[in-house]
């Protein structure tokens, strides 16, 4: 049970149990942990006494760069990352795309700055669904970090799905897409909501046929992908034909021919091909978390640094939301798949019918998490403090015992645990999700 304490930080934070400080230590290149150096123990300890947290030995002990810091608490076995910036755009993208479908080239186009920027007018266009109303930019705003503050998302003709828009900055740096990991390539996911009946509702060839009509996007497909080979034949001109006759048919014949590469410059692979390139070009907007990975010490103030170490040890985040989106791209079941109840979602197991995979849904990036909400794959909570105490309380239920036992009852992941955070922890730890 959480313990009632006094919510003044810079007075008294109370203790947590110094065994959960003693985490295992793993390194940065995401191998499995070892036992944690025994000097990097004390100094994570050091800092917590009966009367409560001290913050200026916390400070101290993250103001030097991050493989100086205390060690995370990680559970045996996890491969993790620890924190580092987000790869920028114009570092080599073959280095941080994810290593799936189409890798190659997907780095290929985002190193394009005409198809990057084909794939912009395309994702704000409302042509791309079948009665124009919505766009890709519908349910992924840039100013909610690319989602669109709904609980569901919601697409053409108002008609709902089953989960929220996911947000999209760790798009290109995860192996497979969607909460449940059926696209296994950004090219893929992309065009996922336009064949969606409950999202776009339309197909490939009716979005291309209505792009063709349009001289501004022949010309910016031409631009950006060249002319696409397109099998013509020929026929020869008659020799009767008259001299003045035959140079009105060469005139005519260059300028059909010229609409020709324009239109054929169109089709649906370039057309996922250019939204793709331009999802893989979205960052988060920079902050002060990122300004203290870069050294910065007073880029956080005393109740968010503390929630950062919360955050790394106590709260156990660290299992999950690793590396520089905040995110292992890994699929996990913290308890909310609803199993036998109305709103029931068995997340990857939908896709895979894997027994393993009942109630998983894949991890989302913590970056601009606080512009995301609402939070959770089917939007469940509004507000982010109510998150953190049902994460405090060890999340969702399991589902009850049956006689014999139920082979799809999903199990939560033995990540998730109460974590005995006192409400002046909880709001140091959301203090601290509020600087990503």
């Amino acid at each position: 049970k959480t313990r009632l304490r006094p919510n003044a930080l810079t007075a008294v934070l109370h203790a947590v149990p110094l065994a959960l400080l003693l985490a295992a230590s793993s390194t940065a290149s995401g191998r499995q942990p070892a036992s944690m150096p025994s000097g990097i123990a004390s100094n994570a300890a050091a800092c917590h006494a009966p009367a409560g947290w001290n913050i200026a030995c916390l400070r101290a002990r993250y103001s030097g760069p991050v493989a100086g810091w205390p060690a995370p608490t990680i559970d045996a076995g996890v491969q993790w990352n620890e924190w580092a910036p987000v790869p920028a755009v114009a570092s080599p993208p073959l280095q941080w795309t994810a290593a799936n479908l189409g890798q190659a080239e997907l780095a290929a186009d985002v190193a394009r700055p005409a198809v990057v920027a084909l794939g912009q007018m395309l994702f704000f266009d409302t042509r791309l669904s079948r009665k124009g109303e919505v766009s890709c930019a519908s349910c992924h705003q840039p100013q909610r970090a690319f989602t669109d503050g709904l609980p569901l998302a919601v697409g053409e003709d108002k008609l709902m799905g089953r989960r929220r828009s996911t947000p999209l900055y760790a798009a290109p740096f995860a192996p497979s897409l969607f909460w449940d990991g059926r696209a296994a390539s950004l090219k893929k996911q992309v065009m996922g909501p336009l064949h969606d009946p409950r999202e776009m509702n339309h197909d490939a060839a009716g979005a291309v046929a209505r792009l063709r009509q349009n001289d501004v996007y022949s010309a910016h497909f031409l631009e950006a992908f060249g002319d696409a080979t397109v099998a013509a034949s020929t026929t020869s001109t008659p020799s009767t034909t008259s001299t003045a006759s035959a140079a009105s048919a060469a005139s005519a014949a260059s300028t059909a021919s010229t609409a020709s590469t324009a239109t054929s410059a169109i089709d649906a692979d370039r057309l996922a091909r250019a939204l793709a390139a331009y999802v893989a070009s979205l960052r988060p907007e920079k902050t002060r978390f990122d300004d203290f990975l870069a050294g910065r010490a007073d880029a956080l103030d005393d109740t968010e640094l503390l929630g950062l170490h919360l955050f790394r040890t106590q709260a156990r985040c660290m299992n999950c939301h690793n590396g520089p989106l905040l995110s292992d791209h890994q699929f996990h079941n913290i308890g909310l798949s609803f199993y036998g109840r109305r709103n029931q979602d068995l997340g990857r197991y939908e896709v895979t019918r894997d027994p393993a995979d009942l109630g998983k849904f894949r991890t989302p990036s913590l970056r601009n998490v606080a512009q995301a909400g609402p939070w959770m794959h089917n939007g469940l909570f509004p507000d982010l403090r109510g998150l953190l105490r049902m994460y405090n309380a060890g999340m969702g239920r399991e589902a009850p015992p049956a006689d014999p036992p139920d082979p799809y009852a999903p199990r939560k992941s033995e990540h998730i645990k109460p974590l005995d955070l006192s409400p002046a922890e909880i709001n140091a730890l959301l203090a601290f999700l509020k600087t990503l």
